[in-house]
């Protein structure tokens, strides 16, 4: 399968010093010490600069629970107002990951669409299993629909997304708010998503032991976000399993042709089209799980993509 990726794109994440990191043994035996592992890596790394244009900050809205708040962090063109938010949450297996480690790319996205993001630093499995991290979601956008324009933002122009993990709780959400009608969405913009369980598509099977996703550490990562709830997972926790995909919002979703969470995503892209929710699915040639975090050519093409997706959903929207 190699042969088929990118060839710059292999190379990056061969040198890459997160490839020295065991995720699938630990994913099975210490999964909370993936963050410890991540977290020395990038204390070595250099933080890259704030563009002066931007306002990066760390917020604290109050969670359902007393006694914890929620962090989210706000990356806010200056001197604008009233401008469109998008509610992210950041992959990682449901286990680990930071809304730090987006900064490339939220530290030019946010002025390049000109567009609030707010990363959600939401609870994480196995301490914090399904609904912890959908919860948190909620309460984030809740917060959003009534103070958006205390970080220059229109509460009317909400788009919610995330990327692997992060992108299933961003459906999650989308299918508990439509049911609870309270808070409208302009648009869900989901990057190669976890949708299914199960784990039962060709692709999984057929690409089973990919770089970057395998369908073992996809086992694992259900199992810790699930927990005891494997065999009859609740509403709203599997995307896929969902019993209604009608009046969700307008949806994007990425996936990557050598990625074996691509024909769940595909499916799910299905299901929302038959009921009657306008999908564009983009799939991303020579691609594999998370590719958008190693620099490369095809890294870059597709951040020149995304910016154009956002501006055609904001246009479409205004």
């Amino acid at each position: 399968m190699e042969k088929k990726i990118d060839a710059e794109l292999l190379k990056a994440i061969t040198d890459s010093p997160f490839n020295q990191i065991d995720y699938e043994y630990l994913l099975a035996h210490h999964p909370e010490k993936i963050r410890e592992e991540e977290m020395n890596i990038m204390i070595k790394e250099e933080s890259l600069p704030v563009p002066l244009p931007l306002c990066v900050e760390n917020i604290h809205i109050p969670s359902s629970e007393p006694q914890r708040d929620i962090r989210l962090r706000v990356y806010r063109p200056k001197g604008k107002q009233n401008l469109p938010v998008l509610l992210y949450f950041h992959g990682g297996a449901f286990i680990y990951g930071t809304p730090e480690q987006y900064d490339f790319i939220f530290f030019r996205l946010a002025l390049d669409i000109n567009t609030v993001i707010v990363s959600v630093d939401y609870r994480l499995a196995p301490e914090h299993p399904f609904p912890a991290a959908m919860e948190d979601g909620y309460k984030a956008l809740q917060w959003l629909s009534e103070s958006a324009d205390h970080i220059d933002g229109d509460k009317n122009r909400i788009i919610i997304g995330g990327s692997s993990a992060g992108a299933t709780i961003a459906a999650s959400v989308a299918h508990y708010v439509r049911d609870k009608k309270e808070i409208n969405i302009l648009h869900q913009y989901l990057i190669y998503p976890p949708t299914d369980h199960l784990l039962r598509t060709s692709s999984m099977n057929e690409l089973a032991n990919a770089p970057m996703q395998t369908k073992k550490a996809a086992e694992w990562m259900w199992k810790h976000y699930l927990s005891h709830q494997m065999v009859q997972p609740p509403q709203y926790s599997v995307p896929l399993h969902e019993k209604d995909f009608k009046d969700l919002p307008d949806t994007t979703i990425i996936v990557c042709e050598l990625d074996p969470l691509k024909d769940e995503g595909k499916e799910y892209a299905e299901k929302l089209k038959n009921a009657g929710v306008s999908v564009t699915l983009l799939e991303i040639e020579g691609a594999v799980h998370a590719f958008d975090f190693f620099p490369s050519k095809l890294a870059e093409t597709f951040y020149n993509q995304q910016v154009k997706l956002f501006k055609s959903i904001l246009t479409q929207k205004s």
